[in-house]
């Protein structure tokens, strides 16, 4: 399957560009046409791959994409290449888009259009706006340290020093946000006139640091984030987004590098069941507790979240539960 990518600036047959005529394109549209709209919802990565679809079918089938404020709605000539994009898209993301088939679904079709067309514009970030919040953040505001404790309580034995969490309702800009986020910190801890604007680190604390999801980046491998001996067993943690499986080849010599470094290596993952689905060797897991326990509980587990369920305070497992 080919998918047509728009780029800015360059005109497409079948694609219509910003201000559409909705009205007058769908009077126009034969009464064998179909309508998809792909509302304006969910992550940005997910609405290009089902934009490019849209705009795929409106090439094969005839047509054109109109762009609202509430998504991204195909006027198809020809039903079937709509069809066939409609089942693409639900297979891909997991959510399938609105179809209308016509002339049977014509009226839902033009209310729904209607109300698409004049829906406010999502509220979101642009990505120019997001990198100059990112870098323009005080560190103080851009950092959190989180307290770690085992068992049923007592004194903190871990400290987390990561980003601090924007909030965004889209999952990839703020993935995006907290890859920016971690390697100012890295700067941050690698240059002592910065070091002193992070939160203050608690000495004798085992430290878990969020890293990006290229780990020590070139020119960081050492001096102050050097951790010490290879294989300490309290050794610092470098904490790296569940991305970073995506290359395993580059993932392994990432870890390697870390481990010798003197670095444990552990993994975030939004899911409490990853550990179930993916096995790295020698990983630590930092997933969000849930009120039960996993199927699976890795060998080394950090739980989420607070309170902290009964099960999380079984003895080796780090979690949060502590000021």
């Amino acid at each position: 399957m080919t998918i047509a990518m728009s780029k800015p600036g360059i005109s497409k047959p079948g694609i219509s560009r910003p201000g559409p005529d909705w009205s007058r394109a769908l009077a126009a549209l034969p009464p064998n046409g179909i309508g998809v709209l792909q509302p304006a919802r969910g992550p940005r990565g997910a609405r290009r791959l089902a934009r490019a679809l849209l705009e795929e079918a409106a090439i094969l089938g005839g047509g054109q994409v109109l762009s609202l404020p509430g998504g991204d709605l195909l006027l198809g000539a020809a039903p079937g290449p709509g069809q066939r994009a409609a089942q693409t898209i639900a297979w891909l993301t997991g959510a399938a888009p609105e179809s209308f088939p016509l002339p049977d679904g014509q009226a839902a079709l033009a209310a729904r259009t209607e109300a698409a067309a004049t829906a406010p514009a999502p509220p979101g970030w642009s990505l120019a706006a997001l990198e100059a919040h990112v870098a323009q953040l005080p560190l103080g505001e851009a950092a959190r340290l989180t307290l770690f404790t085992t068992g049923a309580g007592g004194a903190p034995v871990a400290q987390r020093l990561g980003p601090a969490p924007l909030g965004l309702d889209d999952p990839e800009l703020e993935a995006m946000a907290r890859e920016a986020l971690c390697r100012r910190l890295l700067a941050a801890l690698a240059h002592p006139a910065e070091r002193g604007q992070l939160p203050p680190l608690r000495p004798g604390l085992r430290l878990i640091l969020d890293m990006p999801q290229r780990g020590l980046q070139t020119g960081l491998q050492g001096g102050a984030l050097r951790a010490g001996p290879p294989g300490d067993p309290n050794g610092p943690l470098a904490l790296l987004p569940l991305t970073a499986l995506a290359d395993g080849a580059a993932f392994a010599r990432m870890a390697a590098a870390l481990r010798q470094a003197g670095w444990a290596v552990g993994l975030l993952a939004s899911d409490a069941v990853a550990p179930a689905m993916l096995d790295p060797p020698d990983i630590t897991w930092a997933i969000p507790a849930p009120a039960e326990p996993p199927p699976i509980l890795p060998p080394r587990l950090i739980a989420l979240g607070r309170p902290a369920p009964n099960w999380c305070l079984a003895p080796g497992i780090l979690h949060e539960g502590v000021a």
